[in-house]
């Protein structure tokens, strides 16, 4: 009913609408049923259509065509003698397999392993070198978590090495060095460190020596097993423990300092001696 109301008012408005509503005549819904119905039996037919050298055929004889062996196809090249032609090349198939074979042939293999895999492995390795520092059984260790093959993994440690991309003597050394001016490590913490890294033996205990024994260039005779310079700098750090403890007792204080220098791995000659100069130094 509004629908018919609203129908009226808008005729209202364009009266010239009304005559042209009128003339058209009303198609019956059963009409038009029957046509949507007919249309859907119906669904409109399609031409298979075929291009073969820029011509359109169609039907069956496109997809005889299209069936063809690649032989029959090449077989209507023909030049003036009746001869076939291959317009791509007789033995272009046979070429194009001989030259995979030998693509194939051309990976390069090093000691049993693909050079491509070598790559692979190097420039993973490169990576981690990137982000930080490793020892050689570090870095082999870690590459071969990547389920990289050993081989391969083997080949690229020992070409590091060879040009000096892997040096235990110097990451000894830097290790050592860093963890005693920044930790106060000793040598037997820091030998601990280095085994645990895999460095070898001759190369923690050359590191060790150089950083304690050598006196960072003052030249000055050890004692105690680590130089007079090195002695100064571990005075430094343990006077400032010794002054955390003043409210304790003196033997608190000195067990407190024997702790905290046995921790750091220095050995009872060094650590009584410290102990002996500060107390020296800072009497009760």
């Amino acid at each position: 009913m509004s629908a018919l109301v609203a129908s009226r008012r808008f005729l209202h408005l364009r009266p010239g609408l009304e005559l042209c509503l009128r003339s058209r005549p009303l198609t019956p819904r059963s009409s038009w049923v029957k046509v949507m119905a007919r249309f859907r039996r119906e669904p409109p037919r399609r031409n298979l259509l075929s291009c073969r050298q820029g011509a359109f055929e169609e039907g069956n004889a496109a997809m005889d065509k299209a069936m063809r062996s690649p032989d029959e196809q090449l077989s209507h090249f023909k030049d003036g003698n009746g001869t076939g032609l291959d317009p791509i090349g007789k033995n272009f198939v046979n070429e194009f397999a001989q030259l995979s074979l030998e693509e194939e042939a051309s990976d390069d293999v090093v000691c049993g392993i693909s050079e491509s895999v070598v790559r692979d492995v190097g420039k993973a390795a490169i990576e981690l070198l990137a982000a930080r520092a490793f020892t050689v059984s570090e870095l082999r260790k870690k590459l071969q978590s990547k389920k990289y093959p050993v081989d391969a993994v083997d080949t690229v440690v020992a070409d590091f090495k060879s040009r000096g991309l892997l040096n235990d003597g110097f990451y000894a050394e830097s290790f050592s060095r860093s963890r005693w001016i920044s930790s106060t490590w000793g040598p037997r913490r820091i030998k601990q460190a280095l085994r645990q890294k895999g460095v070898p033996e001759a190369e923690v205990d050359q590191a060790t020596r150089r950083v304690f024994q050598d006196g960072h260039g003052h030249g000055k005779e050890a004692t105690y097993g680590i130089s007079e310079a090195s002695m100064d700098h571990l005075f430094a750090q343990a006077s400032k423990q010794w002054k955390r403890g003043q409210n304790l007792t003196l033997e608190n204080r000195r067990g407190r300092i024997v702790r905290w220098l046995q921790y750091r791995g220095f050995n009872w000659a060094v650590t009584n001696a410290i102990v002996k100069k500060l107390e020296a130094q800072h009497p009760p």
